[in-house]
């Protein structure tokens, strides 16, 4: 990831100088009395420096503090900050460690001088205070700066685990910035190949090595390959966790209308061995949706609600099955959890016009009507990107043709057995 430029440090950093000198009122009774006066003058002339992003005029200032009382720690943390600000890093690791020894909580001084240390080379003394400051910074930009070195120094040496543990939290700090979100798929990537290679030395006609290798052909898009690798999975462990739900998916997917009719098969077989795969309840749900029966649809998503109510597939499910049964009202109650739970459900805002329309609220029905269209024009865009998913482009592929109904049409007929079009 990129980390914080110098310029973008003037404007960060002069924000902390107030933090900095939070040890005033100790370091001047600490000071000579006859030195007070001409400290105060020179500290608050260094910060107004500071703030007009002069760093060369404030070191001066701050050797002029120190040579008049070489135990203040506010200038001593300063003058790092000066020379960090003028990118003579060297020197303001000196200064900033020598802070931290008189005071080692000084938290935002542990943040200057990892960072400092990072330009430097001295990656371990980097990371030991990075991973300190990481976890005390209340300043969101400093600690997204933090965070985002601290990564990059992990990924160098290797620790996967402790960066995958930041980029976490750096995705809580920022959960649409892409440099993050690339940084979680690298991380997590390396992580996967790493399992892999270890599984495949340990065991390599494991049951769980078939299953394993059964989610990356799905993902590359070998269907075949896919359902290949997960029954022999389910041969070697009819009960292994995950296996029969997810030979269901890809199953659920095929050209074969065989295929696709024993994806149900297996999910009452995932269901038996977890009868808490609310997953599996969901998707029996839209097959007897499919199938037109209402009632059992509706038990299984109520089941799988009960299990998990904020799984938007239960809520969008019963919210159909209701708009089925001319319950309009209620219909769009769980229709528009579905959309808070996943704003990017595009199927969930033309279902949920439909179910407005019909309970009379034509203002609401325009509303999400148009958001549809949005999320659907937007999804258009995206189809090179959803080239990497295709397991889901195989499940919109047979969900129906596309959708471009005004307010008064019924919804689009499917031929997927889950009965949600997905426009």
């Amino acid at each position: 990831m990129k980390v914080m430029t110098t310029s973008h440090a003037c404007v960060l950093f002069a924000s902390l100088i107030l933090a900095l000198n939070g040890c005033d009122d100790e370091i001047f009774a600490q000071a000579p009395a006859d030195a007070a006066p001409e400290i105060a003058r020179l500290a608050h002339q260094a910060e107004i420096d500071l703030h007009n992003q002069k760093p060369a005029l404030a070191v001066v200032e701050y050797q002029k503090i120190l040579s008049l009382d070489p135990n203040d720690i506010s200038a001593r943390s300063n003058l790092g900050l000066a020379y960090y600000l003028q990118n003579d890093f060297t020197h303001a690791v000196g200064e900033f460690k020598i802070a931290l020894n008189r005071k080692p909580d000084l938290w935002n001084i542990a943040a200057l001088c990892g960072l400092s240390q990072a330009k430097t080379g001295g990656n371990a003394d980097a990371v030991l205070n990075l991973q300190l400051a990481f976890q005390h910074v209340t300043d969101p930009s400093l600690r997204f700066a933090v965070g985002k070195q601290l990564f990059t120094l992990l990924l160098e040496g290797g620790d996967l685990i402790p960066a995958a543990e930041v980029v976490g939290q750096l995705q809580q700090l920022e959960p649409k910035n892409v440099d993050v979100l690339y940084a979680s798929h690298q991380i997590y990537s390396l992580l996967a190949d790493k399992s892999f290679l270890a599984m495949a030395q340990l065991d390599p006609d494991s049951a769980r090595m078939f299953q394993l290798r059964g989610d990356q052909l799905a993902q590359i898009g070998n269907m075949r390959g896919a359902i290949a690798a997960y029954r022999l999975a389910v041969e070697r462990d009819p009960h292994l966790t995950g296996a029969h739900f997810a030979l269901g998916e890809v199953l659920s997917v095929s050209q074969d209308a065989s295929e696709r009719a024993e994806a149900e098969v297996e999910y009452r077989k995932a269901l038996a061995d977890n009868p808490l795969d609310e997953k599996a309840e969901c998707r029996l749900g839209d097959i007897e949706l499919q199938r037109s029966n209402t009632q059992n649809a509706s038990q299984h998503y109520k089941r799988a609600l009960d299990l998990q109510p904020n799984d938007p597939d239960a809520n969008e499910g019963i919210g159909m099955v209701l708009l089925m049964l001319d319950s309009s009202q209620e219909a769009r109650i769980y229709l528009s959890r579905a959309v808070q739970l996943d704003p990017t459900n595009v199927a969930a805002y033309y279902h949920l016009s439909e179910a407005s329309r019909k309970a009379g609220d034509l203002d609401a029905a325009k509303r999400e009507m148009e958001e549809f269209l949005k999320l659907k024009a937007q999804r258009d865009k995206l189809k090179r990107s959803f080239n990497d998913l295709p397991l889901q482009i195989h499940r919109q592929a047979n969900q129906g043709q596309e959708v471009q109904a005004p307010l008064n049409a019924a919804p689009p007929e499917t031929t997927d057995e889950h009965n949600k079009p997905n426009p």
